[in-house]
């Protein structure tokens, strides 16, 4: 189950100084997306950098990178081993998010980096990241509705939440894609314990290099990965001057130089899997085929995925998709169905399995996703396959025409269950 509140984090903290400086980043959409980028342009500027996002993606302990790679296993069993006895010897009862929160922040301070990226693992106020000793930045990134029955009703009640990772004297960075209400809330949240400055990003890096212009090309449709780049480059920005070793400094916002390549390069090479990635799943299906896989598993996250497979994917914007799908129990299955689901589409629902580390989260049944499917177009061919994610994925790319694309969302739980798939047929 999921347990809330900083009492047990903070002792199963104690004996961490977390001599780092910390970026904390909080909002319902887009997190991760901008601690990759945020660590890569830091990694580029020669700064030791650790990142901590959730969930994972494949294996527990990819979710923390020192120096842009995921720690190694022997490391991450090591730190575990460590934090595991601790939590033991003191009867703290941690939970599993705990727990493997004490284990990022440990391998930061072992490993010496100077700043950690740290993404909230739900809500802020109560997530065990709040915990955080030295936060030089925090973030707020777009907000929206998302675990109502954890933070609140509305979205002004889910941002109050959010807003609990400000500090006093603490500069926040705000999404200008956010609601006015939601603005609202956030500086007074702000005002309230004295964190500032309070701004809001909306310029892109104006970086030279034909490789940089032509990779902004390409995601000229991809709002989410942009408004990321954005976010993180005015991050660093805010960051430089508590960082006087970063090499090269970062110039003014029209100025340029060659030597700014190495952030534009950093920005070019991020990898963020499961964020409109193409993947072969050849190695599933018996050849090659090629699909878009995605992590949407809100309203928010499926309008932004639908203008992506509209522009990239749909003939003339009108093309039929077959859907992989699997979602989450108790999401708002039709608010996420409803912007990317058409008439003329084909979906496959399913499961996904057990998630290492959070036997919390259960997957929405797959007859659940189809009856919501239904509800919107009772004609529209909908097969289930419980947890047979590879059947599905077969039975999808067989409609496929010459016409149709077959794109996987739902979950970055399904996401990895594919990956670590491929992976595994790969070997």
């Amino acid at each position: 189950m999921i347990q809330l509140g900083l009492q047990r984090a903070a002792r199963l903290f104690r004996n961490n100084p977390q001599p780092w400086k910390a970026v904390h980043v909080a909002g319902t959409n887009g997190k991760g997306t901008v601690c990759t980028y945020l660590s890569a342009l830091l990694n580029a500027g020669g700064v030791p950098t650790g990142r901590f996002s959730s969930p994972h993606l494949i294996d527990r302990w990819d979710c923390i990178t020192i120096n842009e790679k995921p720690v190694s296993e022997s490391l991450f069993r090591e730190v575990e081993a460590q934090v595991l006895e601790r939590n033991k010897a003191e009867d703290i009862k941690a939970s599993e998010f705990e727990i493997l929160t004490a284990i990022a922040f440990d391998i930061f301070t072992r490993e010496n980096v100077q700043v950690g990226v740290v993404e909230v693992g739900m809500g802020g106020r109560d997530d065990a990241t709040n915990i955080l000793k030295s936060k030089s930045l925090t973030i707020i990134t777009k907000m929206g509705l998302d675990h109502q029955g954890f933070l609140g009703n509305t979205i002004e009640e889910i941002t109050k939440v959010k807003c609990g990772i400000f500090r006093q004297g603490v500069p926040v960075l705000y999404s200008h894609l956010n609601e006015p209400d939601v603005v609202d809330v956030i500086k007074a949240e702000a005002a309230a314990v004295e964190a500032g400055p309070v701004t809001s990003y909306q310029y892109f890096p104006s970086f030279k290099g034909r490789k940089y212009k032509d990779f902004m090309k390409a995601i000229m449709n991809r709002m989410q990965l942009k408004i990321g780049i954005c976010t993180a480059y005015r991050a660093l920005c805010a960051l430089q001057p508590e960082l006087p070793h970063m090499v090269p400094p970062l110039l003014g916002r029209n100025k340029r130089s060659a030597e700014q390549d190495v952030y534009a390069n950093a920005i070019v090479d991020a990898q963020i899997p499961g964020r409109q990635q193409y993947i072969d799943v050849g190695p599933i299906v018996g050849e090659k085929k090629m699909v878009m896989l995605d992590g949407a598993h809100n309203p928010q996250a499926a309008e932004y995925l639908d203008k992506v497979v509209s522009y990239e994917l749909r003939d003339f914007k009108y093309g039929p998709i077959i859907w992989v799908l699997a979602n989450t129990k108790g999401k708002d299955l039709s608010g996420f169905l409803e912007p990317l689901v058409r008439s003329y589409d084909s979906v496959a629902t399913v499961e996904f399995g057990p998630v290492d580390g959070m036997p919390w989260i259960e997957p929405a049944s797959s007859q659940e996703i189809a009856h919501a499917v239904r509800e919107l177009h009772p004609k529209i061919p909908v097969e289930t396959f419980k947890k047979d994610i590879q059947g599905a994925v077969k039975w999808a790319v067989q409609q496929k025409s010459e016409t149709s694309r077959v794109v996987i969302c739902g979950s970055l739980y399904l996401v990895s269950d594919v990956l670590r798939m491929l992976r595994d047929k790969e070997k």
